[in-house]
């Protein structure tokens, strides 16, 4: 007797924002897509994806992707429903990984509860594997110790190019019209998006925090990212750091035995033998320490930002998350 062949799964990708990344993402990597997994809707954080979207995928033989490639708090709140609906979550969106406790809670509870896959590479380092590293270390019983790097991507372009007389405004204008920054650069200056950022990545060791609680460096200097600026951001130099020049905004992360975690991001002079002094600007550098060998830190290197690293890691987990179903 023949042997029936197994139906091949079917995926029907519906895809919430369609700026900078989530173009790229359309333009460059969806038409690279297995045959099995079709873009079947696009929508903005105004008009985001309902219920209704992700039945009428299912109807027709097809489990549901939905892609969060927004910077949307109001968007990532719709994860619970999504994924009760029976979707599986890809993410570039931070806002879910960095909430507060009881939401992130009500997000791995609805995983757990309807067996669904929520993957985002993406939300730090640009795909960079410093969440995995440390997933992994918690997952075979390394306990994490320590974890330090270069998270803003945005951050590290500008001051890996920056010298002491250049303008400030002028790289950050430029590496916000290379979709380098994000939507307001604000965010990248202020530090609070490397602050989501190393709460993803404690949150991938065992720990927690309140991101009120992280000791975050602020380089929002004046009231406009203009002469303003360069002015404020050239004072505080030559105050603090007068001999300095070359610079790198570094985040940190350490628990202590109690596992109380010590969050913290600055931007910091660097020396010539630093690992952050030779690395091309648009690299990330990371260090993981975990228990088993406390005096050799993992390095975790790779390219950290713009749009075309972020859109690919965005493909690496379109491609995971169906390979979850076709490898059964």
């Amino acid at each position: 007797m023949k042997r029936q062949s197994k139906t091949e799964p079917q995926f029907a990708l519906l895809v919430v924002g369609v700026g900078q990344v989530g173009s790229c993402w359309l333009e460059n990597f969806a038409p690279q897509l297995p045959a099995s997994a079709v873009v079947t809707s696009t929508h903005n954080s105004r008009n985001p994806i309902s219920l209704a979207d992700i039945e009428l995928q299912q109807s027709k033989g097809r489990q549901p992707l939905v892609l969060d490639l927004t910077a949307s708090e109001a968007v990532s709140r719709c994860y619970p429903d999504w994924i009760g609906a029976g979707a599986d979550i890809i993410s570039a969106n931070k806002y879910a990984g960095a909430a507060d406790y009881e939401f992130y809670h009500k997000v791995k509870t609805a995983l757990q509860t309807h067996e669904r896959q929520w993957l985002y590479r993406a939300t730090v380092g640009a795909g960079v594997p410093v969440p995995q590293t440390v997933r992994e270390c918690y997952e075979t019983g390394d306990s994490v110790l320590r974890v330090e790097g270069n998270f803003s991507g945005s951050l590290t372009w500008i001051f890996q190019q920056y010298r002491p007389g250049d303008k400030l405004s002028a790289l950050l204008r430029k590496a916000s019209d290379a979709g380098i920054t994000e939507p307001d650069p604000r965010t990248d200056l202020g530090g609070r998006d490397v602050a989501k950022k190393l709460l993803i990545v404690a949150r991938e060791a065992g720990w927690d925090f309140d991101l009120a609680d992280a000791d975050i460096q602020s380089l929002v200097m004046a009231p406009a990212l203009d002469d303003e600026l360069d002015a404020a951001f050239d004072q505080w130099r030559l105050t603090t750091y007068p001999d300095a020049t070359q610079f790198c905004y570094v985040g940190r992360l350490q628990a202590d035995e109690h596992q109380q975690v010590k969050a913290s991001a600055a931007l910091e002079p660097v020396s010539s033998d630093s690992p952050y002094a030779q690395l091309a600007p648009e690299r990330a550098y990371f260090r993981v320490w975990a228990a088993r060998a406390p005096e050799t830190p993992i390095p975790v290197e790779g390219i950290g930002a713009g749009l075309e690293a972020t859109a690919g890691s965005v493909q690496q987990d379109v491609l995971a998350a169906i390979g979850h179903y076709t490898n059964r």
